[in-house]
């Protein structure tokens, strides 16, 4: 968050009305809410998500400011796979062999919930071999080579 200039800040839900987060801009500063009474790996799905909504351009022009209501569902899905992609990276899962949802979950420290997801995609990802087929994803690959062989099942 740091990189993009972006403020995290935890509130109780009665200050974050009951939601997981949000994002906005207020006084030349953009800030990410997050719901501190929310577990720990939802905390950061959460701030994933919400850095999401500001890096695929969802929050318009600054100075924004967004309800949840505002935001479409293909938004949120949007986001939501944003998050995934970079809490478990799926060519990161497939250099270590990996493939279930409780393996994705230890591995990555997501929520059992976001780990039955990516399993999911995962599945077809594996039945379609379609793995380093993107430039970036290559250089992620190789970029967390390292870490792969060493932690290789």
């Amino acid at each position: 968050m740091k990189y993009y200039q972006i403020g995290c800040k935890y509130q109780s839900s009665e200050q974050i009305g009951k939601k997981s987060g949000m994002i906005f801009h207020e006084e030349e500063k953009t800030l990410i809410l997050i719901n501190r009474d929310e577990p720990p790996l939802r905390q950061r799905f959460t701030a994933m998500h919400e850095l999401g909504h500001f890096l695929l351009g969802h929050l318009g022009e600054i100075p924004f400011s967004r309800s949840e209501e505002e935001c479409r569902p293909a938004e949120e899905q949007a986001a939501d796979k944003f998050a995934i992609d970079m809490l478990a990276p799926a060519c990161v899962l497939w250099g270590m062999k990996i493939r279930t949802a409780e393996e994705i979950a230890v591995l990555c420290n997501i929520s059992p919930e976001a780990a039955r997801f990516r399993a999911e995609r995962m599945k077809i990802l594996y039945e379609r071999e379609r793995f380093l087929s993107h430039p970036l994803e290559k250089r992620v690959y190789l970029q967390f080579l390292p870490f792969i062989r060493h932690n290789r099942k």
